[in-house]
């Protein structure tokens, strides 16, 4: 989805979006019913954990450190759920949150690659994925997390645009 501004190898060398410190574990994931069966096939070992109404899956810190990485990933290959990941995946670095009673897409201030691209590239792929990302949020309203300070807005939605 994020081709048009980060390419699939900057990506695939960064991984920064597949790790997590303890603060920033309610990024993770949702994991819906198809993506958990769809995981249990390639993991039967894994296991969920369940925030906020949402399935995520359960992480485990590496040892020593405070960061844990996406048991998804395969610091070789990359996504082990290629590109049938979760949505929250997909779409990464942007995010969706609510924002005084209105959903809004921000962009992720962590993500070091979206920042070299020129900015009205990346608002217009905001633009153009609104339709989509907002559609995903009514399927899985979970994944609308509350606004957290240090994330740009990008889009507010319009419900005359967007519908709801």
């Amino acid at each position: 989805m994020l081709t048009k501004i980060l390419s699939r190898d900057t990506c695939a060398r960064c991984k920064i979006c597949c790790s997590f410190d303890s603060y920033d574990l309610w990024e993770t994931p949702v994991v819906t019913d198809e993506i958990m069966e769809r995981s249990l096939k390639i993991n039967p070992n894994l296991q969920f954990s369940e925030a906020s109404g949402a399935r995520l899956f359960k992480m485990t810190p590496e040892p020593n450190e405070d960061l844990y990485y996406c048991p998804m990933l395969d610091h070789q290959k990359g996504c082990l759920l290629g590109e049938k990941k979760p949505f929250d995946c997909r779409i990464w670095p942007f995010r969706i949150m609510r924002f005084e009673g209105k959903r809004v897409i921000v962009l992720s201030p962590v993500c070091p690659s979206v920042y070299a691209e020129p900015f009205d590239r990346i608002k217009a792929l905001a633009d153009e994925l609104a339709p989509t990302i907002f559609a995903e949020a009514d399927k899985t309203p979970e994944m609308v997390k509350p606004y957290i300070v240090g994330y740009p807005i990008l889009i507010v939605e319009d419900t005359k645009k967007y519908g709801k």
